[in-house]
């Protein structure tokens, strides 16, 4: 268990009951991050490197908040790899089962820095290559949640290792949440891999998609069909984030429009992440999915309004008394 949980009171939620730990699973990348906002990826010249992966920020951000997460990756060991590892466990994150490949280069990504919609060209490598945890009943113990992304599900030998651990979560309750950031051009061998993220949404206790993902997935279409056809695909509860629209949350009976809180769009980069890490604080903590939205309203708008990756979260308890104050700045 990582030594500063004990000792952080957001980690115990009211009543007293002690939170969960969450299991991710999915890719630990590079991000080099160009310096200048830009409408086209082909126009920066300078870029800056930041840990990232959507995993890799999920488990930073529950840190922040004070969520214990256990990741399950693979890296280089490579220059790339091993900062990453030691970045990791500078923060508290537990690292047990990031594994290191001897030969395939840790995964490069170059991102477009965007008020909207980043643009990315990526250069895959031991992300793909994911194994088994060593010890499957000690990565998921205590784990509430398992996490994963579409990344892993776009290479057949990363995929296999995520359907044994769907598998696993269903026969001991672990609900399952899904991050459906599904690009066709990452699926190996011309698979369709849309067909596929629908047959995985079957077993999700939670899928937030942004508008471009859902598009990716089902087509052009409305807010509203799409998280209908989401839920018909199996997933009981969608959130279908809308960037500066806000989002609209759903339990398949009601849906609720949710406005952005973000005062100010300064860099948008990593914001579907914070977005998660308030949704499951939220869940965690015996919220319902609608008010547990609120809390990843909270975390996305404020990573919004601050520069950089390295942004530190506040807690849920400060980030309310931000937005809940108005609009000053």
């Amino acid at each position: 268990m990582n030594g500063n949980r004990l000792s952080n009171d957001r980690l115990i939620r009211e009543g007293g009951v002690e939170l969960s730990r969450i299991a991710v699973v999915g890719e630990l990348l590079i991000d080099l991050i160009s310096t200048n906002t830009v409408k086209d990826l082909g126009e920066a010249t300078s870029f800056r490197r930041f840990f990232a992966g959507s995993p890799g920020n999920l488990a930073s951000n529950l840190n922040d908040l004070g969520i214990e997460s256990i990741l399950l990756s693979r890296v280089g060991n490579d220059p790339f790899g091993r900062a990453y590892l030691e970045h990791l466990r500078l923060k508290g994150i537990d690292t047990s089962f990031v594994q290191q490949d001897q030969e395939a280069h840790t995964s490069v990504v170059f991102v477009s820095k965007s008020q909207s919609s980043p643009q990315f060209s990526a250069f895959r490598g031991a992300d793909c290559l994911l194994e088994e945890p060593y010890d499957i009943d000690s990565f998921m113990k205590d784990t509430d949640f398992i996490h994963f992304t579409a990344w892993p599900l776009s290479c057949e030998r990363s995929r296999e290792v995520c359907c044994k651990l769907v598998d696993y979560a269903l026969r001991t309750g672990v609900r399952i949440s899904f991050d459906p950031n599904y690009r066709q051009i990452l699926w190996t061998h011309n698979q369709d891999g849309s067909e596929f993220i629908k047959g995985f949404l079957e077993n999700v206790f939670l899928v937030k998609p942004s508008e471009d993902d859902a598009n990716e997935i089902f087509g052009p279409g409305k807010p509203l069909d799409y998280i209908r056809k989401f839920h018909e695909s199996g997933a009981k509860n969608v959130i279908l984030t809308l960037g500066q629209k806000g989002s609209m949350i759903s339990d398949g009976n009601r849906v609720v429009t949710l406005p952005s809180c973000a005062r100010r769009v300064v860099d948008t980069t990593g914001a579907g992440d914070a977005f998660w890490s308030g949704v499951l604080f939220g869940l965690l903590g015996g919220k319902n999915i609608f008010e547990s939205a609120v809390y990843g309203n909270y975390c996305a708008g404020f990573r919004i309004e601050h520069e950089g990756k390295e942004v530190i979260l506040p807690s849920i308890d400060a980030l309310k008394a931000i937005f809940e104050a108005g609009d000053n700045l």
